[in-house]
C-alpha cells in the first residue's frame, strides 16, 4: 500500500499555506493527501483537573475552556459542522489539482492520535505555530520527536521548492537527512545547498567532502561558514540567497536540536521564512 502524506490542519492563518504545501507534497510524492484534525481534550480525572502548564490544578467543579468551547459537549456540534467544512475545502482542492484526498476529524489527545496513523504516513505537514502561536507548536515539536517520520513545517504562503539548504554537520542523522533531499521525488529537481558552520575550516571542509561524496552528481553547492550560533549563520546564509526550504534532522548537533531543547532564541525558527523538513 501507498504510504500518505498526512496534513494536519488547525483553523489559523496558516490553514491555506498547510493546505497548499501539503497538496504539493502529496502531488510530488504521487501520495494520497489526508487531512487531518484533532479537536483536542484532555484526559480528565473524575475529582480534579490537572494542567500540565503551569502546574495548575482545577477543581470537579471549575469549568476548563480549550479553543474549542468548553468541555461539556455542547459547543461541539457547532463547531464540528465548522471544522468539516473547511476541512472539506481542503479536500475539494486537492482533487481539483488531481490528488486523491480524503479527511479525518477525531477527538483526543493529538500524538496519540497521530501515532495511530505513522505507520500510513510517508510524511507529516503541519503549521509551525501553536495554537497560541508561539513559534514552536507544541505538537509539532512532539509529533517531531516521537513519531519518527518526516515532517514539513509550513510558516509562510506556498511557493513552489526549487532550492533546499541542508544544515550538515557529518552524523549519521546529518547523513540520512542529505540521503533524503538526494532521494526524495519531493525534491527531486530542488538544487542542493550544504552548509557547515565551523570555525575550524579544515575540519569544514573534510565534513563537507562526505556530503560531497552523497551528493555526487546532483545539482549542489557545498558551504563552509564560520561562526558562533549555527543558527544564525543558516538563517543569514538562506536569506542572503533566498533559498526555498531548510532541511535537518531533529537530533543532529545543529541549531535545531538546541532549539527543541530551549538553548536557542525562538526567533531564529521564526526569522526562517521558509519551510523546514525535519527527520529524526
Amino acid at each position: 500500500m501507498s504510504k500518505k502524506v498526512f496534513i494536519c490542519v488547525d483553523e489559523n492563518a496558516l490553514l491555506k499555506p498547510v493546505c497548499d504545501y501539503g497538496i504539493y507534497t502529496a502531488k510530488r510524492l504521487d501520495a494520497e493527501a489526508v487531512f487531518i484534525h484533532v479537536i483536542e481534550t484532555p484526559e480528565l480525572g473524575q475529582n480534579f483537573y490537572g494542567l500540565a502548564a503551569g502546574g495548575i490544578v482545577l477543581g470537579e467543579n471549575d469549568m476548563v475552556i480549550s479553543q474549542y468551547g468548553a468541555f461539556d459537549g455542547k459547543d461541539n456540534e457547532v463547531d464540528e459542522s465548522k471544522i468539516k467544512a473547511w476541512l472539506d475545502k481542503c479536500v475539494d482542492e486537492a482533487k481539483a489539482q488531481g490528488v486523491s484526498a480524503s479527511a479525518i476529524l477525531r477527538d483526543g489527545d493529538f500524538i496519540e492520535i497521530i501515532e495511530e496513523y505513522k505507520d500510513e504516513a510517508r510524511i507529516f505537514v503541519l503549521g509551525i505555530k501553536g495554537t497560541n502561536s508561539e513559534d514552536v507548536g507544541f505538537n509539532a515539536t512532539m509529533l517531531i520527536k516521537e513519531m519518527k517520520v518526516p515532517a514539513l513545517l509550513v510558516n509562510k504562503d506556498f511557493s513552489p521548492i526549487n532550492s533546499v539548504l541542508v544544515a550538515f554537520d557529518g552524523t549519521e542523522a546529518a547523513q540520512k537527512t542529505l540521503n533524503f533531499t538526494k532521494e526524495a521525488k519531493l525534491l527531486k529537481d530542488a538544487k542542493k545547498y550544504v552548509i557547515n558552520v565551523n570555525n575550524d575550516a579544515e575540519e569544514s571542509q573534510k565534513t563537507l567532502e562526505i556530503a560531497r561524496e552523497i551528493l555526487k552528481g546532483e545539482n549542489a553547492e557545498f558551504v563552509s561558514v564560520s561562526g558562533d550560533v549555527p543558527g544564525d549563520e543558516i538563517i543569514k546564509y538562506r536569506r542572503a540567497n533566498n533559498l526555498d526550504l531548510i532541511a535537518t534532522g531533529a537530533f543532529t548537533k545543529s541549531f535545531f536540536k538546541k532549539l527543541f531543547v530551549g538553548s536557542v532564541s525562538e526567533d531564529i525558527l521564526h526569522n526562517a521564512l521558509v519551510p523546514i523538513l525535519v527527520l529524526s
